[in-house]
């Protein structure tokens, strides 16, 4: 929704760079800074206020225009985010990013819950079990689009534990809990809660607090779709909720769930094949980190954030593409995000999930650690060492 009846050319280009780092998921702070750059280069001088589900645009010269956009809440697009900002260093058009085949994502859909067992440990029948719901996640995802997408995350975790809960009175020993979490794992928003908290630290309260508010609707309705479907198919069968931890994954298998886990991320997000692989030091980093560095894993978070950082700001600076396009892979998988449902699922069902102690509190001194590297990192080296794109 634009408030203004009229729209120069000019304009109209500016918008529409703005509007596609938005739809990208790029941060609200790098679109104001890109969007003044490419202003600038065209001779506009422009301010421009970037929220989750809002943009304005103030034209100062040659006439002064407001421009108000409300905007749907972002996903992240990779490989558009790139294109985008490609354009703007060539001062080439704007060519539509492609996108992955139905079937591409679709496998990546199936991979994410068995990879993601793999590294938290499981058993084998588990692993199993978890691709199948991986391709439920998917069929609901593609079967309720428009309006209709804020119910994905609620069907998503109300049919997979179900179904979860079905097995278990016929499979012993199944791992009920990592598995309803598994299913719902690409929708759990660990990656928002950490940029939100970060919007928080550079004082971009209306963001942050945005962020922060899309992030707890989707833990509620991962979380109430888990326990109703926990609670509905106990009316049809029975089954002993609380188990102890079985991990029958050798630490070897661990590497290919990490590759797989990777790929599967990046194709969701439509980052290219080249970038996947190069972001694989930093997802190695975010996945065994905490524990390579001290043997104290609140320290060895910041020490990992602060590497995973460095190491996309360097990447982003070689190949002159922003370094969130390797970032993310360290960050999502180092980011606690399943701990948020792991801890309140273990609250409310009085069962240990993961051999993790405390794991609500573990959550958030992990939040805090990830900010507090990623802000000491970019404070010292993103404006002094690293100029231009990469940034």
């Amino acid at each position: 929704m634009n408030k203004s009846t009229h729209v120069q050319p000019l304009q109209k280009d500016i918008l529409s760079f703005i509007d596609r780092l938005h739809k990208a998921g790029c941060a609200p702070r790098s679109i104001q800074r890109y969007a003044q750059y490419y202003a600038q280069d065209k001779g506009v001088n422009i301010s421009v206020d970037v929220t989750p589900t809002k943009v304005i645009t103030v034209f100062q010269e040659p006439i002064q225009q407001v421009i108000l956009q409300d905007k749907n809440p972002p996903s992240v697009n990779l490989r558009q985010l790139v294109g985008t900002l490609n354009a703007m260093l060539t001062k080439q058009p704007y060519i539509a990013s492609e996108s992955y085949s139905g079937w591409m994502l679709c496998l990546a859909n199936i991979l994410l819950p068995p990879c993601y067992l793999i590294l938290v440990g499981s058993t084998y029948v588990g692993v199993a079990i978890a691709a199948f719901l991986g391709l439920i996640a998917w069929l609901v995802q593609i079967s309720f689009t428009g309006k209709r997408v804020v119910l994905i995350e609620f069907l998503v975790a109300l049919i997979a534990s179900f179904m979860v809960g079905l097995l278990a009175s016929v499979i012993p020993n199944l791992p009920i809990l990592a598995l309803c979490i598994s299913s719902i794992v690409l929708f759990i928003p660990g990656l928002t809660v950490t940029n939100a908290l970060a919007s928080l630290a550079l004082n971009d309260f209306s963001s942050g607090i945005e962020l922060l508010a899309q992030s707890a609707l989707i833990v509620i309705k991962i979380f109430i779709g888990v326990v109703l479907g926990l609670s509905l198919s106990s009316q049809f069968s029975e089954y002993t909720l609380a188990i102890s931890f079985i991990n029958e994954i050798p630490l070897s298998l661990h590497i290919l769930g990490l590759i797989g886990i990777s790929i599967a991320i990046g194709i969701v997000f439509n980052a290219s094949m080249t970038d996947i692989l190069i972001g694989l030091p930093a997802a190695a980093i975010g996945m065994w980190g905490p524990h390579w560095f001290t043997t104290d894993w609140v320290v060895g978070t910041w020490i990992s954030t602060m590497i995973i950082t460095l190491y996309g700001l360097l990447a982003g600076r070689i190949r002159n593409i922003p370094a969130l396009i390797y970032i993310i892979q360290g960050i999502i998988i180092l980011v606690p995000g399943s701990r948020i449902i792991v801890g309140a699922s273990e609250t409310f069902y009085s069962t240990a999930i993961l051999p993790i102690p405390n794991i609500g509190m573990s959550a958030l001194l992990m939040f805090c650690s990830i900010v507090a590297g990623q802000i000491m990192v970019y404070s010292i080296f993103s404006e002094r060492v690293f100029t231009g794109i990469g940034d």
